[in-house]
């Protein structure tokens, strides 16, 4: 079939067992978080949610929690992650790391921005891209996933600018087309810039677009309001449910991995830098326990600063754990959320324990490559960094980039790594000057 990969496997049985179990995990993520939803509130109660969630204008920061409900956040969640497991199944998509990011990133976004009205334009104009550039549509789902981050450009346009309905229904819409066709070919360029040492490409690119579409606007003087809607409602009970979540994570991965921790010590070693594949390293069992090891950090991290659960934060940690199948473990990140700790605590600008420092800290964990590939001084150094600019640069956006910290990282990336790789040169070279001296003396 012309969407399958040029991929030769030795032993089909357990490719083909390998899919399900991926499949499976996934699906269980979807239909976890939608039963939780379909439990917590009347029909009546989480469908006026629902239709509150589809009609916002959805910029940063909005909590579905505060905005629909608990329920009907989590319906939405739900909804949209089962839709984009079914849309890679659908198409024979081979389950690999950047998949299970892709996918769980939508699962993230899903609790404050993402819904299925906004989601549809950018799914459609990135099948309208495979078909002009005449290859399989299933090439380009990944990045039709990550492309959600702009998902608020579609419903900003709908319901935020004051719009008649049908026009701005028309205008939104168009718009989503634009994005899933201008993605494809961004994406692949942006990736000179930060040359992999972000984890967040799409996050970077859709930040450019966000920046982009955003000056337009303005240069017609219509002004993006940012928006914060947040709910510590849920706090204990969300802790119940996502140190549940990350546990049976655990515990799935150890069951894939025969009770064993094999291929775990494979993942810790690599640098992460992009595309590191640890399902494809290392097999989905370690895979999985390393994301639930993650998601149990960042969650344990929020709580020990004294933050709470939302939303936002919650999103941005399901995000960051969909990473961790692509780039990001335990003893790359940390030496990040250190560097993010620090800035935080004495930075002024913010208190530690916002919504907004919370969810910049989490996803700075984006930058673990860093970290991972020139040693965690540097990866303490970017965490800081990632802080100082975050709150800066989602004033070029307006809040249309829910990966507002992926546009961070691009840039911290960006201006860090070439610094670093001239300065290792220059050390590497002394080091091996010394050397030389050192055996002429000898003689």
């Amino acid at each position: 079939m012309e969407n399958e990969t040029d991929v030769i496997y030795i032993h089909p049985q357990k490719r083909i067992v390998s899919q399900k179990r991926k499949y499976f995990y996934l699906g269980f993520t979807g239909a976890f978080f939608l039963f939780i939803g379909l439990l917590s509130g009347t029909p009546t109660d989480n469908w006026s949610g629902l239709l509150t969630i589809l009609t916002s204008p959805s910029n940063l920061l909005t909590d579905y929690f505060a905005l629909g409900g608990f329920g009907s956040a989590f319906i939405n969640v739900g909804i949209l992650t089962l839709l984009s497991v079914l849309l890679a199944y659908r198409h024979k998509v081979i389950l690999n790391g950047p998949l299970f990011a892709s996918i769980l990133t939508v699962t993230g976004f899903s609790f404050f921005g993402k819904n299925l009205y906004n989601s549809i334009s950018i799914i459609l104009g990135m099948y309208l891209y495979a078909v002009f550039v005449n290859k399989p549509f299933s090439q380009y789902i990944m990045i039709g996933l990550f492309g959600s981050a702009l998902s608020p450009v579609v419903s900003y346009i709908t319901f935020g600018m004051r719009f008649p309905l049908l026009i701005g229904i028309l205008l939104g819409n168009l718009a989503g087309i634009a994005i899933g066709l201008l993605l494809p070919p961004l994406a692949a360029q942006t990736l000179v810039f930060h040359r992999g040492f972000t984890l967040y490409n799409i996050g970077f690119t859709s930040g450019l677009i966000a920046m982009t579409f955003t000056a337009v606007l303005r240069l017609f003087s219509y002004s993006i309001v940012e928006n914060t809607l947040v709910s510590n409602e849920y706090h204990f009970p969300l802790i119940w449910i996502i140190f549940g979540f990350f546990s049976l994570t655990v515990g799935i991965g150890f069951y894939y991995n025969s009770f064993r921790l094999s291929g775990i010590r494979e993942i810790f070693d690599s640098s992460g830098k992009l595309t590191t594949d640890f399902i494809a390293n290392s097999g989905i069992g370690a895979t999985l326990i390393n994301m639930g090891l993650v998601g149990l950090m960042l969650s344990s991290y929020v709580l020990l600063v004294g933050g709470q659960l939302n939303g936002p934060v919650i999103g941005a940690i399901l995000s960051a754990v969909g990473f961790s199948a692509f780039g990001c473990h335990l003893k790359n990140s940390f030496p990040i959320l250190v560097g993010i700790f620090i800035a935080s605590l004495f930075g002024t600008f913010h208190e530690i324990t916002s919504t907004g420092m919370l969810v910049a800290g989490v996803f700075g964990t984006g930058l673990a490559p860093i970290s991972g590939f020139y040693g965690s001084f540097y990866g303490v150094i970017a965490g800081v960094l990632h802080i100082a600019l975050v709150h800066n640069v989602s004033t070029l956006h307006g809040g249309l980039n829910l990966y507002n910290s992926g546009f961070s990282t691009g840039f911290v990336a960006g201006i860090l790594v070439p610094i670093l790789d001239n300065f290792t040169a220059v050390r590497k070279e002394k080091k091996t000057l010394g050397k030389r001296i050192i055996k002429k003396n000898h003689r």
